[in-house]
């Protein structure tokens, strides 16, 4: 393969993903492992006692750029109190990487923050944050700005709104803080309004910081692109840009429901579907039976906008069933949210949630339940006990017999489809979507989504890119899902998807350079192997090369296998080029995989 000289092929890594567990300084996604049931780091592969064995294997196979992060955690112990070995401990890692003849690029945000910064700061939507981080950027410039070619301040911001936005396909956050349970769409948007400016703001005012520490030095950050169609793309970048469009829809969705005139009903209680569960809230299952992550199977359903009262069914639920409630109601009970976890209950407070569904019953004075003719014990049974939980009085219940062609149209409402129009619509151009960033910085957006101070606030271009589908492939768009879930054994594998990234972002700032700051594999995905992968997307490098597109560096991820995030470990998200055996080997042998031979080839080639 033909790479310019000069050109910079790296490995990488993430502090929370390969640093063991410090009980004394957890962050953020220690308290949501525990509290949301997924898998914990543990020792990780003690990344911070063996870090010299793993810069020494980058360094052996010819790469020329090391990347990892630091622990904010670790660092800023307290608000305002910095741990000055925990500071040089990062120097001196700095320090191994340019002793084997690597650049340096140091992540400060990977993810994960400070639980004093979530508690009593209000996070990354709260007020302080912007200044928070630009303190704690200025201290890790102070520290080792003279050792770091590329800083970036927040790794794969687009995905942050994950902790923010519940997607509709699903009842849980995939990632911290989220919002308190029974949060309304209102209540996201709200969120997510906070997360995109103080985003931008904490960046630029980080690399100002770092700058007025080392002058000259090189700042920026590094989206997650998904690969779409470039018709696919610029439609979703257009609809980014109009977020007048976006907030009337979503205003629309969220005003109160509007009943048919066939007669009203509060909730329904029966069997519904994972297509019908898109449409409408429902609680945990009440009874053993089919269930999905959409909520369906054998639940209590209410029109959207009800979260609040849907709520007190599911605990009540939970309670109902006792010791014998289903893994679904005891997933589902569990907290939502680092609100929660610290609050020791969930303390929703009334402007995050729609209480209307709640408040309506109160004044009636009786909760109306629908039911199909012929329904169980089980049925009325629950039905009693909700009213006797919302009123004080089961005599407080009103059932209304349904057929079962029309049980769930007495809880649509004439907003029902816009509410699943405007999260598809906010999930496909806002998350999926990454382009928002660049959209921001190249001065595109709405300035009340990014700040003037925000806007060319960067030295280069970074991006990560693993997965994307082209036009003939996009009924497979589900499949996108899997990566979410871990599941990277199926994710799409399109290597042209990188091919097109690179062309937008240089016409957008053809002044700067483009470096890839992600892309890897696991062992086999979309029926494509590692090396495979790898091969086919440096081809896709170097036709962008080819075309005038400064592209100044690849880096893999990652050097070692670790820990994803929460999920097992196992082949579906190993993207190691050193295997670890995470759970089975204590000493955490680090064993070379065939595409380190492969790296060793291509960097004598670029050569």
């Amino acid at each position: 393969m033909g790479f310019p000289k000069g050109f910079l092929f790296g490995a990488a890594n993430a502090d929370h993903q390969v640093e063991a567990h410090d009980p004394a300084r957890e962050d953020v996604w220690d308290v949501w492992e525990r509290t949301q049931g997924l898998t914990p780091r543990g020792q990780a592969t003690d990344f911070w006692n063996r870090y010299e064995e793993d810069v020494a294997n980058a360094a052996g196979m010819g790469m020329k750029i090391f990347r990892f992060s630091i622990a904010w955690a670790r660092v800023e112990v307290k608000a305002g109190e910095f741990d000055a070995v925990a500071l040089a401990h990062y120097r001196k890692v700095a320090e191994c990487v340019r002793g084997h003849g690597m650049e340096v690029m140091v992540t400060l945000h990977h993810f994960v923050w400070p639980l004093w910064l979530e508690r009593d700061h209000g996070g990354m939507i709260g007020e302080e944050f912007p200044e928070l981080f630009a303190r704690y950027a200025a201290k890790a410039a102070e520290a080792m700005g003279d050792l770091v070619d590329w800083w970036i301040t927040f790794n794969e911001p687009s995905q942050l709104t994950f902790g923010y936005i519940k997607p509709w396909w699903r009842n849980r956050y995939y990632m911290p803080p989220g919002l308190p349970r029974g949060s309304s769409v209102d209540a996201e948007a709200e969120a997510v309004g906070k997360l995109v400016p103080n985003l931008f703001r904490a960046h630029a005012r980080a690399r100002a910081a770092i700058r007025e520490q080392r002058e000259g030095a090189k700042v920026g950050v590094n989206p997650l692109v998904t690969g779409f169609p470039i018709w696919l793309q610029m439609l979703m970048d257009w609809g980014a840009c109009h977020r007048g469009l976006s907030e009337a829809l979503f205003k629309f969705t969220t005003r109160k429901a509007l009943v048919r005139e066939r007669g009203e009903v509060d909730l329904v209680i029966g069997e519904i579907s994972p297509q019908e569960a898109l449409r409408f809230e429902t609680s945990v299952p009440y009874a053993e039976g089919r269930a999905d992550e959409s909520g369906s199977g054998r639940v209590v359903a209410a029109p959207y906008g009800h979260s609040r009262l849907l709520e007190r069914v599911d605990k009540l639920i939970v309670l109902w069933r006792g010791t014998g409630a289903s893994a679904e109601a005891r997933e589902k009970a569990a907290p939502m949210s680092l609100h929660e976890v610290f609050e020791k209950g969930d303390s929703l407070p009334d402007h995050l949630s729609s209480g209307r569904g709640f408040r309506r019953v109160k004044r009636r004075g009786k909760v109306r339940i629908g039911l199909l003719a012929g329904t169980g014990v089980m049925e009325k049974s629950l039905a009693r006990a909700i009213a006797k939980d919302l009123l004080g009085d089961e005599s407080c219940l009103e059932l209304v017999e349904l057929r079962a062609m029309d049980r769930l149209q007495v809880l649509e409402t004439k907003s029902t489809w816009l509410n699943w129009a405007w999260r598809f619509w906010g999930t496909t151009s806002l998350i999926a979507n990454a382009n928002w960033w660049y959209l921001g910085i190249s001065g595109k957006l709405a300035a009340e989504l990014c700040p003037e101070e925000a806007i060319g606030a960067q030295d280069f271009v970074g991006l990560d890119y693993y997965w994307g589908l082209p036009s003939w492939r996009l009924n497979r768009f589900r499949l996108l899902e899997e990566a979410a879930h871990g599941r990277f054994l199926s994710a799409p594998v399109w290597p042209r998807g990188l091919y097109h990234a690179l062309k937008r972002f240089h016409r957008w700032f053809p002044d700067q350079d483009v470096l890839i700051v992600e892309n890897g594999c696991v062992p086999n995905a979309d029926g494509m192997s590692r090396s495979d992968y790898v091969r086919a997307h440096l081809r896709q490098v170097e036709n962008a090369i080819a075309e005038g597109v400064p592209v100044k560096s690849y880096t893999y991820w990652s050097i070692t296998s670790n820990r994803e995030w929460g999920h097992a470990f196992d082949p579906n998200t190993d993207f190691g080029l050193y295997f670890v055996d995470l759970d089975k080997d204590q000493a955490l042998s680090r064993v070379p995989t065939p595409e380190v031979g492969l790296f060793r080839k291509l960097v004598e080639e670029a050569e």
